[in-house]
């Protein structure tokens, strides 16, 4: 079968490139011809819509007159512009796109971020009579960005193609199934996140060693890796605040070893490592601020990180910065399903969580050992907060693991079992099994 996987983007390191690199493996595995259609492609191979792009810039200006304001666009001018768009799409779609059996397309028919893709593919698909699969990661409606459309077209938009009823509907998580069907009436299915717990371990090597002199870590300083995109749903300000907590204790372990042999000196310091994109640049702000405001040595350095490690430019794969940690934060407060936290399984490293809904309602059901920051965040003057009880409870649980190399090793080895017994690639293989 010819299968086409279609985003907005692909080969980077936000969760939907890194599924859609996982269904890719575990399709071709099952003999199927796999193409990936997308805006960009980083160093994927390809059919590549420049117009899909998500920084695409007529889209991003439709975008910001559809949701925020109009301005000086009348509403019939915001439908021109929406339509022309769509119409050269489309065009693109027609030219660059042949014969597919099947097209998956990841969130454009779910999260509202080019109306114009999302109707050009819908008549595209319709004329070619190619099956499609809305592989739905995120939903306009779980968006305050989305939630005030500033015109009834745009509304029908929503309505009518977002996602459309006639195609088959694949979520990450029980919460999206029951919020699609209460939304828009449809079933889907749940195909939850996975990652292959059957792969070569990562280990530090003599280049990812690297990193450290790179952005200026010590051989004895304490590594906590926050390995998201630096957007504010991400909640790192609850990493920071944590990592504080913990600085005011670890003086006391002087001479002592952390569970990956690093001895604790007298300038052993406790690392923010941030190799993300930074996609909110108030929100960076907001955070060099706010671990300033707590003494935290928060080090971003996206600039290092591309999908895979290229030795000439000097530039690491996320998984390198796995290996060079002590510590994954993943203080996130809404995802859809959660790649890092899978990562930081795998790399068989303990983890720092809030606990958003999909794993409250999912994932804590497999029984994973993380340190939780609870599900009672506030929100207050634009940073999310936990009462300061649980922040000191977190730094006196992880100063704990850090200090037994045995407790830490049998909670990584736990958790990693965890994993591959419920979200590995042999769980996607067979539910794609099922679906194909």
């Amino acid at each position: 079968m010819k299968i086409g996987l279609m985003h907005f983007r692909v080969g980077e390191t936000d969760g939907v490139s890194l599924e859609m690199k996982k269904w890719k493996i575990a399709l071709e595995k099952q003999k199927h011809d796999v193409q990936f259609i997308a805006g960009t492609l980083g160093k994927e191979e390809g059919i590549k819509i420049p117009l899909l792009a998500y920084e695409e810039p007529r889209n991003l200006i439709i975008r910001e007159k559809a949701f925020q304001s109009l301005g000086d666009w009348s509403k019939e001018k915001l439908k021109n512009e929406i339509d022309k768009l769509a119409e050269d799409i489309y065009i693109d779609l027609k030219e660059k796109i042949g014969t597919f059996d099947v097209i998956v397309v990841n969130n454009i028919f779910s999260l509202a971020h080019n109306l114009s893709a999302a109707m050009a593919l819908n008549k595209f698909v319709k004329e070619k009579k190619i099956k499609v699969i809305g592989h739905h990661h995120d939903f306009y409606w779980e968006r305050e960005f989305y939630s005030n459309p500033t015109s009834d077209y745009v509304k029908e938009i929503l309505e009518n193609i977002m996602p459309p009823g006639d195609i088959k509907h694949i979520v990450i998580n029980s919460i999206a199934q029951e919020s699609i069907k209460e939304i828009k009436g449809v079933d889907s299915l749940i195909v939850p996140n996975v990652f292959d717990f059957e792969a070569h371990l990562w280990e530090k090597d003599s280049y990812n060693s690297k990193i450290l002199e790179k952005v200026g870590i010590k051989e004895n300083d304490i590594v906590f890796l926050q390995a998201t995109r630096v957007v504010r749903r991400k909640a790192i300000e609850l990493a920071i605040d944590t990592i504080s907590e913990l600085q005011k204790d670890i003086k006391n372990y002087i001479g002592k070893e952390i569970y990956s042999g690093k001895k604790i000196k007298e300038d052993t310091r406790i690392i923010l490592l941030l190799p993300g994109l930074d996609e909110e640049p108030l929100y960076k702000k907001l955070l060099i601020e706010h671990a300033k405001e707590k003494k935290v040595n928060a080090i971003f350095c996206n600039e290092l990180l591309e999908e895979i490690r290229d030795e000439n430019k000097g530039t690491f794969s996320l998984w390198d910065f796995y290996t060079i940690s002590d510590f994954i934060t993943y203080p996130s407060v809404l995802e859809g399903f959660g790649n890092q936290l899978l990562e930081g399984i795998f790399a068989k490293k303990p983890i720092l969580v809030y606990e958003y809904p999909v794993y409250e309602k999912d994932i804590k059901l497999s029984g994973f050992e993380i340190i939780s920051l609870g599900s009672n965040a506030k929100k207050i003057n634009g940073k999310y907060e936990v009462e300061n009880k649980i922040i000191e409870k977190c730094a006196k649980e992880i100063l704990d693991i850090l200090l037994n190399k045995k407790k830490a090793e049998i909670i990584t080895e736990k958790n990693f079992e965890i994993g591959k017994k419920f979200y590995s690639y042999e769980t996607l293989n067979l539910i794609l099994k099922g679906i194909f």
